[in-house]
């Protein structure tokens, strides 16, 4: 009888692909921009913003013949106050992880350093999806719970901010009751589908309009990083970094849509919202931070022009649109950003203050941290952290605007 392949199995290699495909998103979009802006070293005491708030002088007619030239004023100044908040990024691995993976010979990938570089990769897309934020730390909004199963809605954020292996708080819609912390499981965040995440264990009494909340910060209304909904905020109550709102130096520019489709006055009315408040001389370097779905919105405008423009050369047919601009102005799309909003980003206002800029979190020399067993020996495992004490500011917030409210575009 012949030999047959069931026979010669013991002796065929199994083939391992070398190539490792990212199977989810780490995009660190509107970070990346604010990294390279200004920074300010400071300590834990409260840093001071000055801000130059009102002119002075008192201008009108005079008379030169013996006329009383009358009293005059003087420009006039505030500050806004800020404090770094701590940030961490914890790594643990097992010791046998690194043995099994540590050659060429035994793995495609030696699993403990990749996980360094993963890790940065990973900080840095959270600080993205923070700052998104409204300086509470807010990930998402609660819709209904069925098992170990969270609805969250759509709006702002869905599940696009949260990630599988991430760890959240939920707090009641006040921020004021945390009804405890869970570890996400699995996440589905497919556009135009439900936006649900999967948890070890819903924390008791979770109910709809419930907040998932970052990790680590506790009391009621916790502070967080502040994003752009905390400074890109037309509100009149509350306060911006210790200024009232109530002066109109401290409210940004806004355009409420009010659940209506992007249309083109919006986007003019918000770009002349900032040219009347502060000149054209004082415009800047301004950017469009939007979803893709409503910058698919926007290109839905155009596809009621039925001229295609080939500039007399034949063309390859393409009817969508690439190097999209809104009145000259440049868009950058982030899967992150509020799905109802688009913000005119000011890059020359934005700055960040820290205490300590991104890096491993090091005693006495060591980055690496042993994990200790029930027993009080040492654990086979080791413990890393990616640590930094940040926060992020504006120095002008009558130079940016947004247009908040906006309709989703058919299957977003």
């Amino acid at each position: 009888m012949a030999l047959q392949n069931a026979q010669t199995v013991a002796l065929q290699l199994e083939k391992v692909r070398p190539k490792l495909p990212i199977l989810y998103e780490r995009d660190d979009t509107f970070f990346s921009l604010i990294q390279k802006r200004d920074v300010e070293r400071v300590s834990t005491r409260t840093a001071r913003i000055p801000l130059q708030v009102m002119p002075g002088g008192a201008f009108g007619y005079a008379s030169f013949d013996g006329g009383d030239l009358g009293r005059g004023s003087g420009t006039s100044y505030d500050f806004a106050q800020i404090t770094p908040v701590g940030i961490r990024f914890a790594v643990e691995i097992t010791k046998l992880v690194e043995y099994a993976t540590d050659a060429s010979d035994k793995a495609i990938e030696n699993a403990a350093k990749r996980n360094v570089a993963d890790a940065m990769k990973q900080f840095r897309r959270d600080l993205d999806a923070s700052l998104q934020t409204a300086g509470n730390g807010v990930f998402g909004t609660v819709l209904s719970v069925a098992g170990n199963v969270i609805t969250l809605a759509d709006t702002p954020f869905g599940a696009r901010l949260v990630h599988d292996n991430q760890n959240v708080q939920v707090y009641d819609a006040t921020l004021t009751t945390n009804r405890g912390t869970c570890t996400i499981t699995a996440v589905t965040k497919t556009l135009g589908g439900p936006q649900t995440i999967t948890v070890n264990a819903v924390p008791l009494g979770t109910l709809a309009t419930d907040v998932l909340v970052v990790d680590g910060v506790s009391g009621a209304q916790p502070t967080f990083i502040y994003g752009i909904p905390y400074h890109q905020n037309s509100s009149t109550s509350g306060t911006w970094m210790g200024i009232s709102r109530a002066n109109p130096y401290a409210v940004a520019n806004g355009v409420n849509a009010s659940n209506a489709a992007l249309t083109l006055p919006p986007i003019r009315l918000a770009y002349n919202q900032i040219r009347q408040a502060i000149g054209a001389d004082g415009l800047g370097n301004l950017l469009w931070h939007a979803h893709p779905a409503q910058v698919a919105a926007y290109e839905q405008l155009g596809f009621n022009i039925n001229e295609v423009m080939t500039q007399g050369v034949n063309h390859d047919l393409d009817l969508l649109f690439k190097n999209k601009t809104l009145g000259g102005i440049k868009i950058k799309e982030n899967i992150h950003a509020d799905i109802a909003r688009m913000d005119l980003i000011n890059l020359e206002t934005w700055g960040r203050v820290e205490w300590l800029p991104i890096d491993y979190y090091e005693v006495g020399g060591a980055t690496v941290f042993p994990v200790y067993g029930t027993s009080g020996g040492i654990a086979a495992s080791y413990l890393f952290y990616l640590v930094t004490g940040v926060q992020f500011f504006i120095d002008n917030p009558r130079s940016v605007s947004s247009i908040t409210g906006l309709a989703l575009p058919s299957g977003y």
